[in-house]
Protein backbone atom coordinates (compact mmCIF):
# COMPACT_ATOMS: atom_id res chain seq x y z
CA UNK A 1 0.00 0.00 0.00
CA UNK A 2 1.60 3.13 -1.10
CA UNK A 3 1.07 6.78 0.61
CA UNK A 4 -1.52 8.65 -0.82
CA UNK A 5 0.33 11.81 -1.22
CA UNK A 6 3.44 9.99 -2.92
CA UNK A 7 4.23 10.92 -6.43
CA UNK A 8 2.87 7.57 -7.28
CA UNK A 9 0.15 7.60 -4.98
CA UNK A 10 -0.74 11.24 -6.40
CA UNK A 11 -0.31 9.87 -9.99
CA UNK A 12 -3.31 7.16 -8.98
CA UNK A 13 -5.09 9.47 -7.49
CA UNK A 14 -4.98 11.75 -10.40
CA UNK A 15 -6.75 9.03 -12.87
CA UNK A 16 -10.20 8.80 -10.55
CA UNK A 17 -10.55 12.54 -10.03
CA UNK A 18 -11.17 13.82 -13.61
CA UNK A 19 -14.34 14.18 -15.52
CA UNK A 20 -17.21 12.34 -14.07
CA UNK A 21 -15.84 11.08 -11.13
CA UNK A 22 -17.65 10.20 -7.36
CA UNK A 23 -15.55 11.73 -4.53
CA UNK A 24 -17.05 10.07 -1.37
CA UNK A 25 -15.80 10.80 2.01
CA UNK A 26 -16.30 9.13 6.15
CA UNK A 27 -17.30 11.39 8.53
CA UNK A 28 -15.74 10.41 11.74
CA UNK A 29 -11.82 9.79 11.88
CA UNK A 30 -12.16 10.83 8.31
CA UNK A 31 -13.14 14.31 7.77
CA UNK A 32 -13.70 15.59 11.85
CA UNK A 33 -11.03 14.43 13.86
CA UNK A 34 -12.30 11.43 16.25
CA UNK A 35 -13.08 13.06 19.57
CA UNK A 36 -14.31 11.50 23.38
CA UNK A 37 -17.46 12.02 22.54
CA UNK A 38 -19.24 11.21 19.09
CA UNK A 39 -21.68 14.64 20.13
CA UNK A 40 -18.70 16.49 20.11
CA UNK A 41 -17.67 15.86 16.63
CA UNK A 42 -17.13 18.89 13.70
CA UNK A 43 -15.70 19.13 10.40
CA UNK A 44 -12.83 21.88 10.84
CA UNK A 45 -13.86 24.67 8.73
CA UNK A 46 -11.10 24.54 6.40
CA UNK A 47 -12.67 21.40 5.13
CA UNK A 48 -15.74 22.52 4.92
CA UNK A 49 -14.60 25.44 2.70
CA UNK A 50 -12.49 22.98 0.37
CA UNK A 51 -15.79 20.30 0.20
CA UNK A 52 -17.73 23.05 -0.44
CA UNK A 53 -15.53 24.30 -3.69
CA UNK A 54 -15.60 20.54 -4.91
CA UNK A 55 -19.52 20.51 -5.11
CA UNK A 56 -19.67 22.85 -7.75
CA UNK A 57 -17.52 20.57 -10.31
CA UNK A 58 -17.76 17.06 -8.95
CA UNK A 59 -20.36 14.61 -7.83
CA UNK A 60 -19.63 14.30 -3.65
CA UNK A 61 -20.97 11.75 -1.37
CA UNK A 62 -21.23 11.53 2.32
CA UNK A 63 -21.28 8.10 3.54
CA UNK A 64 -21.17 7.69 7.21
CA UNK A 65 -22.11 5.78 10.10
CA UNK A 66 -23.84 8.34 11.59
CA UNK A 67 -27.73 9.02 11.61
CA UNK A 68 -28.69 10.96 8.32
CA UNK A 69 -30.34 13.54 11.02
CA UNK A 70 -27.29 13.73 13.05
CA UNK A 71 -24.94 14.09 9.68
CA UNK A 72 -26.64 16.53 7.83
CA UNK A 73 -25.95 19.79 10.85
CA UNK A 74 -22.59 18.85 10.47
CA UNK A 75 -21.90 19.54 6.92
CA UNK A 76 -21.56 23.40 5.84
CA UNK A 77 -21.60 21.92 2.25
CA UNK A 78 -24.57 20.14 0.07
CA UNK A 79 -23.30 16.84 -1.21
CA UNK A 80 -25.35 15.35 -3.74
CA UNK A 81 -25.56 11.72 -1.28
CA UNK A 82 -25.84 11.48 2.05
CA UNK A 83 -25.86 8.46 3.35
CA UNK A 84 -26.11 7.26 6.96
CA UNK A 85 -26.01 4.55 9.40
CA UNK A 86 -22.95 2.24 7.40
CA UNK A 87 -25.02 2.12 4.24
CA UNK A 88 -28.97 1.38 5.70
CA UNK A 89 -30.30 4.76 5.18
CA UNK A 90 -30.47 6.92 2.09
CA UNK A 91 -29.62 4.50 -0.45
CA UNK A 92 -31.02 4.53 -3.98
CA UNK A 93 -33.19 1.90 -4.30
CA UNK A 94 -33.17 1.03 -0.94
CA UNK A 95 -36.07 3.10 -0.32
CA UNK A 96 -38.87 0.44 1.15
CA UNK A 97 -36.94 -1.73 2.95
CA UNK A 98 -35.88 1.18 5.10
CA UNK A 99 -39.23 0.70 7.54
CA UNK A 100 -38.03 -3.01 7.93
CA UNK A 101 -34.53 -2.06 9.20
CA UNK A 102 -36.16 0.73 11.94
CA UNK A 103 -38.10 -2.09 12.98
CA UNK A 104 -35.98 -4.28 14.00
CA UNK A 105 -33.77 -1.91 15.67
CA UNK A 106 -36.68 -0.63 17.92
CA UNK A 107 -37.43 -4.62 18.68
CA UNK A 108 -33.68 -4.73 20.00
CA UNK A 109 -33.93 -0.71 21.70
CA UNK A 110 -37.38 -2.29 23.44
CA UNK A 111 -35.24 -5.43 24.92
CA UNK A 112 -32.14 -3.60 25.69
CA UNK A 113 -33.35 -0.70 27.63
CA UNK A 114 -34.60 -3.24 30.16
CA UNK A 115 -33.88 -2.27 33.68
CA UNK A 116 -32.48 -5.55 34.26
CA UNK A 117 -29.74 -5.41 30.91
CA UNK A 118 -26.19 -5.74 32.49
CA UNK A 119 -24.75 -3.26 30.42
CA UNK A 120 -26.49 -1.03 31.91
CA UNK A 121 -24.96 -1.29 35.00
CA UNK A 122 -21.53 -0.82 33.45
CA UNK A 123 -20.20 2.89 34.27
CA UNK A 124 -19.67 3.91 30.27
CA UNK A 125 -21.45 2.24 27.48
CA UNK A 126 -24.18 4.22 26.05
CA UNK A 127 -26.69 3.06 23.73
CA UNK A 128 -27.48 4.89 20.70
CA UNK A 129 -30.81 4.87 18.36
CA UNK A 130 -29.82 5.81 15.39
CA UNK A 131 -33.75 4.72 14.05
CA UNK A 132 -32.05 2.68 11.17
CA UNK A 133 -29.47 0.88 13.32
CA UNK A 134 -28.39 0.87 17.53
CA UNK A 135 -24.53 1.45 18.41
CA UNK A 136 -23.05 0.71 22.14
CA UNK A 137 -20.76 3.27 23.07
CA UNK A 138 -17.43 2.22 25.50
CA UNK A 139 -14.78 4.51 25.19
CA UNK A 140 -15.57 5.82 28.51
CA UNK A 141 -15.70 2.64 30.44
CA UNK A 142 -13.51 0.76 32.40
CA UNK A 143 -11.36 -1.57 30.80
CA UNK A 144 -12.96 -1.39 27.37
CA UNK A 145 -12.25 -4.82 26.31
CA UNK A 146 -14.41 -6.01 29.43
CA UNK A 147 -17.32 -3.68 27.86
CA UNK A 148 -16.34 -4.75 24.62
CA UNK A 149 -17.04 -8.30 25.30
CA UNK A 150 -20.56 -7.40 27.41
CA UNK A 151 -22.07 -5.93 24.65
CA UNK A 152 -20.74 -8.30 21.86
CA UNK A 153 -22.35 -11.52 24.06
CA UNK A 154 -25.48 -9.17 24.65
CA UNK A 155 -25.96 -8.69 20.89
CA UNK A 156 -25.78 -12.17 19.87
CA UNK A 157 -28.77 -13.05 22.02
CA UNK A 158 -30.64 -10.36 19.77
CA UNK A 159 -33.80 -11.52 17.53
CA UNK A 160 -33.17 -10.83 14.77
CA UNK A 161 -29.38 -11.51 15.19
CA UNK A 162 -28.21 -8.14 14.24
CA UNK A 163 -24.52 -8.21 12.20
CA UNK A 164 -21.84 -6.55 14.19
CA UNK A 165 -19.93 -3.76 12.89
CA UNK A 166 -16.82 -3.01 15.35
CA UNK A 167 -15.92 0.90 15.14
CA UNK A 168 -13.44 2.98 17.17
CA UNK A 169 -14.27 2.10 20.93
CA UNK A 170 -18.04 1.53 19.37
CA UNK A 171 -20.04 -1.66 18.45
CA UNK A 172 -22.98 -1.35 15.76
CA UNK A 173 -25.76 -3.59 15.42
CA UNK A 174 -27.10 -3.53 11.87
CA UNK A 175 -29.92 -5.57 10.43
CA UNK A 176 -28.83 -8.16 8.33
CA UNK A 177 -30.49 -7.33 5.12
CA UNK A 178 -29.06 -3.73 5.43
CA UNK A 179 -26.86 -2.53 2.44
CA UNK A 180 -23.06 -2.10 3.94
CA UNK A 181 -21.04 1.34 3.12
CA UNK A 182 -19.43 -0.89 -0.25
CA UNK A 183 -23.21 -2.17 -1.08
CA UNK A 184 -23.82 1.99 -0.76
CA UNK A 185 -20.98 2.94 -3.08
CA UNK A 186 -22.20 0.55 -5.71
CA UNK A 187 -25.19 1.95 -5.79
CA UNK A 188 -24.06 5.54 -5.89
CA UNK A 189 -21.49 4.95 -8.76
CA UNK A 190 -24.74 3.26 -10.48
CA UNK A 191 -27.23 5.82 -9.34
CA UNK A 192 -24.91 9.03 -10.69
CA UNK A 193 -23.81 7.91 -13.62
CA UNK A 194 -20.58 8.51 -12.90
CA UNK A 195 -17.37 6.71 -14.50
CA UNK A 196 -15.24 6.38 -11.69
CA UNK A 197 -15.09 6.75 -8.02
CA UNK A 198 -12.35 8.04 -4.96
CA UNK A 199 -13.49 7.21 -1.72
CA UNK A 200 -11.67 8.29 1.70
CA UNK A 201 -12.71 6.17 4.92
CA UNK A 202 -10.55 5.80 8.09
CA UNK A 203 -11.61 2.33 10.08
CA UNK A 204 -13.44 -1.08 9.94
CA UNK A 205 -16.91 -0.15 8.76
CA UNK A 206 -14.93 1.55 5.29
CA UNK A 207 -13.36 -1.93 4.15
CA UNK A 208 -16.74 -2.91 3.08
CA UNK A 209 -16.29 -0.37 0.66
CA UNK A 210 -11.95 -0.90 0.19
CA UNK A 211 -13.02 -4.58 0.01
CA UNK A 212 -14.67 -4.02 -3.30
CA UNK A 213 -11.50 -3.50 -5.66
CA UNK A 214 -13.92 -2.12 -8.26
CA UNK A 215 -11.69 -1.28 -11.51
CA UNK A 216 -13.40 1.93 -11.24
CA UNK A 217 -12.54 2.97 -7.87
CA UNK A 218 -9.73 4.18 -5.77
CA UNK A 219 -9.57 4.35 -1.89
CA UNK A 220 -7.40 5.72 0.54
CA UNK A 221 -7.34 4.89 4.39
CA UNK A 222 -6.60 6.76 7.32
CA UNK A 223 -3.95 5.07 9.53
CA UNK A 224 -5.02 1.71 8.13
CA UNK A 225 -4.58 -1.52 10.18
CA UNK A 226 -2.27 -3.77 8.74
CA UNK A 227 -4.26 -5.92 6.22
CA UNK A 228 -6.53 -3.36 5.19
CA UNK A 229 -8.24 -3.70 1.29
CA UNK A 230 -6.98 0.14 1.07
CA UNK A 231 -5.23 1.02 -2.06
CA UNK A 232 -3.49 3.90 -0.61
CA UNK A 233 -2.66 5.36 2.24
CA UNK A 234 -2.44 8.80 4.93
CA UNK A 235 -0.95 8.40 8.00
CA UNK A 236 -3.29 10.19 10.11
CA UNK A 237 -6.65 12.01 9.97
CA UNK A 238 -4.94 15.79 9.72
CA UNK A 239 -3.50 14.99 6.14
CA UNK A 240 -7.20 14.84 4.48
CA UNK A 241 -7.12 18.97 4.30
CA UNK A 242 -3.71 18.36 2.13
CA UNK A 243 -5.17 15.46 0.00
CA UNK A 244 -8.33 17.54 -0.67
CA UNK A 245 -5.94 20.27 -1.96
CA UNK A 246 -3.83 18.04 -4.04
CA UNK A 247 -7.41 16.69 -5.72
CA UNK A 248 -8.58 20.73 -6.27
CA UNK A 249 -5.44 21.09 -8.26
CA UNK A 250 -6.00 18.21 -10.19
CA UNK A 251 -9.71 19.16 -11.18
CA UNK A 252 -8.22 22.68 -12.38
CA UNK A 253 -6.24 21.97 -14.47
Amino acid sequence: MNPALSTSGLARIREFVGGRSLLAFDIDGTLAPIVARPWDAHIPDELQVRLAALTATRTVAIITGRAIADAKPMLGFSPRYLIGNHGAEGVPGFESASATYARDCSKWLEELRGDNEAWRATPGITLEDKAYSIAFHYRQAQPREAALRLVEERATRLVPLPRLIHGNCVLNLVPREAPHKGDALRALLAHSGCERSFYVGDDVTDEDVFRLKLPAMLSVGIDPEPGSAADLFLPDQGEVIRLLDEVTKMIGR
